[in-house]
This record gives C-alpha cells, sequence and structure tokens, in this order.
C-alpha cells in the first residue's frame, strides 16, 4: 500500500487484542464431497479455496448505504507443520473492518462480517470460536488432522459491504450517489491464517498499515454480480451464458474483486503480460488517469521484470477506485485512488506514475515473495518504495536526480531499526508516523545504500536472486540479512545491516 498522506492510527485500533489462496469447480459447492482427511505428497500442500457467492448492490434512492454478499467457501488444506491440529484459525478481516467503520462513525451503520456456519468434509456442523479480535476465528475439527493431512471445510459467510473508501467498500464514481458506483472486494471471505513456530496467526487487523500473512494457494469464484456490472479479479474472468462470472487464479496469496456499472479499459504489453488500465466513463479527467496508469504500468513491469527477474501471471489490471490512500496492491490487481484524476499536470502527473509504481512493484515483493506483513512489512513496504527509485531510473532520470529523491527523504524515526512490528512503531503521540517513515522513507533509503555499498551490478544479481529462490514463498529479516552477508560479506555492508536492522539473536 503506498500512503498518500500520513494517516494518524487511531489508538482504538491498538486496543484490539490479538485474539490465504481458492479451488476450483464451476458448480455449487457440495461440502459432503469434498475430500476425506488423507495424507498428501508435498506437490498437493497449497490450500484451496471454492467460493460460490452473490454480490447484492446498494440501494443509495433509499438510502440503503451498504452492499451485500453472501457466499460458501470451500477450503481445501493441508496440515504442513509437524504439529497434529485440533482446531484451525480462519481470519475474517471483514468483520473487523465492520466493526472499525462502526467506530469511526460513532454508529452501528453496518453488521459486522459474520461466519454463520461451518461443516466438515462429510456435512457435519463444526464448533467455532470468535475472538475479541473479530478477524480471528477459531474452527474446532471433528479429528485431529495430523502432519501430512489433507482435509476441507465449508464455511457458510455473509458480510456487509460499507460504503466508505477502504479496502472492503462501496462508494460512487463522484458525487451521484444514484450514479455508477464500484464495490471492492479484499479480504471478502474468510481464510487460514499462517501457522508458524507451533502458534497461529493472530495479528491484529488495521486499516492505517499491513497485517496480512498468507502462502501462496488457488481460487475459484462463481459470482452472480449486478446486471450491468463489470467484475476484474486476481487472475482471469469470464462471463458465463447465464450472466454469472468465473474468476480463477493459480498460485496467489491474496484475491480481490473489484465489480462496477462504470468502467472503461486500455489494454497495452509489457513483453509477454498484458496490462490492463480500468478507470471510470464519462470523464475526460479520469480517462486521462487511466492513460498515465496504462503508460506507468507498462514501463513498471519492464523496469522491474529487468532488474528483478519474471511477472509470472499473464495480466496485470490496474484500476481506478475509490480509496483514500494512494493504492492498495494484491496479486495480479492493483487499486489507484480516484483522487488522482483532480489536476493531472506536472507533479501530479509524477505522484500518480510514482503510486502506479509502487503497487506494481509489490507484485514482485509481497504478491510473489511474501512476509509476515504485521511483523516485517518493510520486506514488502521498503521494496516496493525501492522500486519507485528503480522506475525513475528506468524511464530516463539520471542517477544524480534519484540520489536528489533519496536525499529528500525525510528520514527521523524514534525507533532505530526498519524491521519492527507495527505495533512497536505505534504511539498515542505520533500514532503511525513512525511506521510510515519506517517502511515507505528509511527503508529504500537503506536499500538504495546497500546498492551502492555492493555495488550496481552485485546488487542487482542478489535482488535478482533473492525473488528467484523465493518465489511464491514468504521470507524473514533473517534470511535477508545471511542472504545480503552471502552476496557480499564487506565491512561497509555488514556496518549498513547492523545500522539498519535489528540485532539478530
Amino acid at each position: 500500500m503506498k500512503h498518500k498522506n500520513l494517516i494518524a492510527m487511531l489508538l482504538a485500533l491498538m486496543l484490539l487484542l490479538s485474539i490465504s489462496a481458492c479451488g476450483k469447480d464451476n458448480t455449487q459447492p457440495e461440502p459432503s464431497a469434498a475430500a476425506q482427511t488423507q495424507p498428501v505428497s508435498a506437490s498437493e500442500t497449497q490450500p484451496d479455496y471454492r467460493i460460490t457467492a452473490s454480490l447484492e448492490a446498494a440501494d443509495a434512492e433509499n438510502k440503503e448505504l451498504a452492499a451485500r454478499l453472501t457466499e460458501t467457501c470451500v477450503i481445501s488444506f493441508t496440515n504442513t507443520s509437524g504439529d497434529t491440529w485440533d482446531s484451525v484459525c480462519l481470519r475474517d478481516y471483514a468483520a473487523s473492518n465492520l466493526e472499525l467503520e462502526n467506530s469511526a462513525s460513532g454508529s452501528e451503520l453496518y453488521t459486522p462480517g459474520s461466519i454463520r456456519g461451518v461443516k466438515d468434509a462429510q456435512g457435519n456442523e463444526l464448533s467455532f470460536e470468535t475472538g475479541n479480535d473479530k478477524s480471528v476465528v477459531y474452527v474446532k475439527l471433528a479429528s485431529p488432522l495430523k502432519s501430512g493431512e489433507r482435509t476441507s471445510i465449508s464455511v457458510d459467510y455473509a458480510t456487509e459491504i460499507p460504503s466508505c473508501r477502504e479496502r472492503l467498500c462501496w462508494a460512487p464514481n463522484g458525487d451521484d450517489f444514484a450514479g455508477a458506483s464500484t464495490v471492492c472486494l479484499s479480504q471478502a471471505y474468510p481464510v487460514l491464517a499462517e501457522y508458524t513456530d507451533g502458534k497461529w496467526n493472530e495479528a491484529p487487523y488495521i486499516t492505517d498499515g499491513e497485517c496480512f500473512y498468507s502462502s501462496c494457494g488457488n481460487f475459484e469464484m462463481m459470482l452472480t454480480a449486478p446486471e450491468g456490472y463489470t467484475v476484474i479479479s486476481t487472475g482471469s474472468e469470464t462471463q458465463n451464458s447465464d450472466g454469472t462470472w468465473t474468476l480463477k487464479a493459480e498460485k496467489v496469496r491474496d484475491f480481490a474483486v473489484i465489480a462496477g456499472n462504470g468502467f472503461e479499459k486500455l489494454s497495452a504489453k509489457a513483453g509477454d503480460v498484458t496490462v490492463n488500465s480500468w478507470y471510470y466513463s464519462g470523464s475526460d479527467s479520469d480517462k486521462l488517469q487511466g492513460e498515465v496508469s496504462l503508460k506507468a504500468a507498462v514501463d513498471a513491469v519492464n523496469a522491474f521484470e529487468s532488474a528483478w527477474g519474471e511477472y509470472p501471471y499473464k495480466t496485470l489490471d490496474v484500476a481506478q477506485t475509490p480509496y483514500d490512500a494512494g493504492g492498495m496492491e494484491y496479486p495480479g490487481l492493483v487499486r489507484i485512488a480516484d483522487s488522482f484524476a483532480d489536476g493531472l499536470s506536472g507533479e501530479g502527473d509524477k505522484s500518480l506514475r510514482l503510486d502506479v509504481a509502487h503497487e506494481v512493484a509489490h507484485e514482485w515483493f509481497y504478491a510473489v515473495v511474501g512476509n509476515d506483513q504485521y511483523r516485517e512489512a518493510w520486506l514488502d513496504e521498503s521494496f516496493a518504495a525501492f522500486g519507485e527509485l528503480v522506475y525513475q531510473l528506468y524511464t530516463g532520470e539520471s542517477e544524480a536526480d534519484v540520489q536528489a529523491s533519496v536525499d529528500s527523504l525525510d528520514c527521523t524515526i524514534k525507533q532505530k531499526y526498519i524491521d519492527l512490528s507495527f505495533d512497536e512503531y505505534y504511539s498515542e503521540e505520533s500514532g503511525g508516523e513512525d511506521y510510515v517513515s519506517a517502511v515507505y522513507k528509511v527503508g529504500p533509503v537503506f536499500l538504495w545504500k546497500l546498492r551502492q555499498a555492493m555495488g550496481q551490478d552485485s546488487f542487482d544479481g542478489f535482488m535478482r536472486t533473492w525473488y528467484q529462490e523465493h518465489m511464491f514463498g514468504e521470507v524473514t529479516t533473517g534470511e535477508f540479512r545471511t542472504a545480503v552477508t552471502k552476496a557480499s560479506g564487506s565491512a561497509e555492508v555488514r556496518s549498513l545491516l547492523d545500522e539498519y536492522l535489528s540485532p539478530t539473536e
């Protein structure tokens, strides 16, 4: 995510106690037909999600200011740990999102997302319990799942979609609530939490930082959308003869959907990758945003493929959407704030181009090379911010000009290191400003200095190796430190690692 402004964090976010892709079938999932618990081979360990969903648009004329999504999600997963699981943890991020929207408005506008029931592969009801953080849900399995075994559960789910400009939202394309609108379905379904070092990931949901952590998997959604809506998603979209949509994506760690009745599209090629730029119809300024976004995305894909390695998906969608931050990343899909359309000229044009470049860089670092975004956000956010510098060099800016951009960054933070978790940066006094500074400013400065210390050729080779070796996996700061030391053990490089990263145990 690229922050357009330093948005103050709400203290309420940190008071929440700490208490991921989908499968293949073009028909309504039948839980009783799911695979029985069984051992699996190493190649069959990715989670699969099969979702059948129905989206109902908001009725603004009657003041029904919430869209609605109902769905059945069949999750097939393998116990990849060395432990036996009696329960599994699901993350219901929509519930926390709606709870925070209610808190922000001071009223109970929305009913938080609800898991209405869970069944095992044989159709038997399973008990579940929600934590103090509403996004954390534990499901009691019918029988223990041993290491290496695979099973399925079916989740009956519904959520309202608030009228706002957040990850999960709907909003009009402009000021007219009776006109065209856009629905953004981000984390709008329950996902399997990560299990690491003997425990489930219970990082609290936050809005002005990242809190997601999931392994790659496969998704298939059969979506019924309102008539006249265009659907854009992670992966591929096919509209069926009955008007429903089949959405598919493989080897992705997240799955997002955008639906609306007011989109136009521009397309271009970046090598073998088809880049689509979606923008609101009917406005010259929105069309200009679409044109600038398309050019920036094509340049970014070319720049990052040259610097880091091949983009692994066939398409990349860049969509103008309602959003209060600059942009938001998903595998194969990035959202760009519609507010960029206002005053696109001069520096405004550059701001949009850099925002697009930042979100596209996340396709390499977050989408393909994953990490725990709550505890080590720098491993994707700082890399994406560094990607802006790579993009600037690729599009013709001189080394001196880019160095001037680096020198202009305000790198003042109270904490010494860039690899801390979100809660370690947060304070009542400054909110999340230290978090923003650490991962969006100090982090890319560190990588720029590392590039200088290692030498451009050595650093570029390291980055390509880092990307290639960790494709579709997850990385840690410790692994990064080890890899850099192996690539270049010079005193200057070691000094930089010690200056910016927490001491190793």
